[in-house]
């Protein structure tokens, strides 16, 4: 199985299957979701075995991580300063829910997290294909397309899998 990696042909490719990416979530929606998952979490797992995400890191180059009390009161301990003052500095509010602000991660070196092991809870379970409601999510996957190579593959391998084409 080819998995494509290159992210300028990724981005590409994302722009000209916009329209068919918003058919096929249409499409998904008509399908048993559990049936969708099983198929999902099958590819997730062939899939993350041949894509290293700390060889990528593309998602902490276009991504700003939901992140929780938590995770702030972590990255307060790694910056040495108070939780409250962490959020006024490096955290927005966006419907009641707190993202990191910075694009690219503030913590990103190169491609590698420089707080790898106390990165947020959402960065750690990014992108969720192996979460199941994939259906009732498929909006962000058609966000993460372009920018995530699991999530990439994963949706034109399912597109060939439903024979959507």
């Amino acid at each position: 199985m080819y998995i494509e990696t290159n992210l300028l042909k990724i981005k590409k490719l994302a722009d000209i299957r916009e329209d068919e990416n918003y058919r096929f979530r249409a499409f998904l929606k008509s399908r048993d979701s559990k049936k969708v998952d099983s198929i999902v979490h099958r590819l997730h797992e062939e899939i993350i075995i041949q894509i290293d995400c700390t060889a990528c890191a593309n998602c902490c180059y276009c991504l700003t991580p939901k992140v929780s009390k938590a995770d702030i009161d972590i990255l307060a301990r790694i910056e040495n300063i108070s939780p409250e003052e962490f959020h006024d500095a490096y955290c927005k509010t966006d419907f009641g829910d707190i993202y990191l602000k910075d694009i690219p991660c503030r913590y990103i070196d190169g491609k590698k997290c420089g707080i790898y092991e106390n990165r947020p809870a959402q960065c750690k379970t990014f992108p969720n294909t192996d979460k199941p409601g994939f259906v009732s999510r498929s909006l962000g996957m058609i966000r993460y397309y372009e920018i995530c190579p699991i999530v990439f593959n994963l949706m034109e391998m399912l597109k060939n899998e439903l024979r959507f084409r």
